[in-house]
């Protein structure tokens, strides 16, 4: 199986309190105030098209990744919600396929991050 490859963005339908990045660190202005541990999500598709046409085939093919992509992510920021975060860092996503399934897994680490504290003003003279 191929290490998993990071992508440039993510939208999912999880708990809406929490956001997804690939990046392995917050934007800048953010510190992570605490690292939760590793939430994955995991979920299987099946392609059930049947058809001989092509592009039928790979279209419902697709969508089944799409679909398992979507659970596997739901899952991955329900399991960061109950932990308390509001972030997953260094989101990725492993498809394998085998046969007429597909198996989605997505992980990232959990946490809270919080905006940087402004930077104090320094005394003159200094």
């Amino acid at each position: 199986m191929a290490a998993p490859a990071p992508v440039a963005a993510v939208a999912a339908p999880a708990a809406p309190s929490i956001a997804y990045s690939t990046l392995n660190a917050p934007a800048d202005g953010y510190v992570v105030e605490r690292d939760l541990g590793i939430v994955f999500g995991t979920a299987m598709g099946i392609n059930t098209s049947g058809s001989l046409n092509i592009q039928k085939a790979m279209n419902k093919a697709v969508k089944a990744i799409e679909e398992s992509r979507n659970q596997a992510l739901a899952q991955l920021g329900q399991q960061a919600a109950d932990r308390g975060a509001n972030i997953v860092l260094g989101v990725t996503f492993d498809t394998e396929k085998q046969g007429a399934y597909a198996v989605v897994t997505c992980a990232g680490t959990a946490c809270v991050v919080k905006a940087k504290p402004p930077p104090r003003p320094q005394a003159p003279g200094q």
